[in-house]
């Protein structure tokens, strides 16, 4: 299991809860908080820290989800 610092939970935090409170995200039925979360998981684990590009990562996930 990966462990990450604290600076790096709250820059995955701040993003999974910008991302949430959205209104692209509110409108989509498709994709769920907990896949979202996933998914920022998963960039964080690949490298990613900054805010901005987790975010945007996470927003292409909702536009491409069926």
């Amino acid at each position: 299991m990966r462990k990450f610092d604290a600076s790096t939970v709250a820059i995955m935090r701040q993003a999974m809860n910008e991302v949430v409170a959205d209104r692209r995200f509110l409108v989509r039925q498709s994709v769920t908080p907990l896949e979202v979360a996933e998914h920022i998981l998963k960039q964080a684990a690949s490298g990613e820290r900054d805010l901005n590009r987790l975010k945007s990562s996470a927003f292409e996930k909702l536009a491409t989800a069926a």
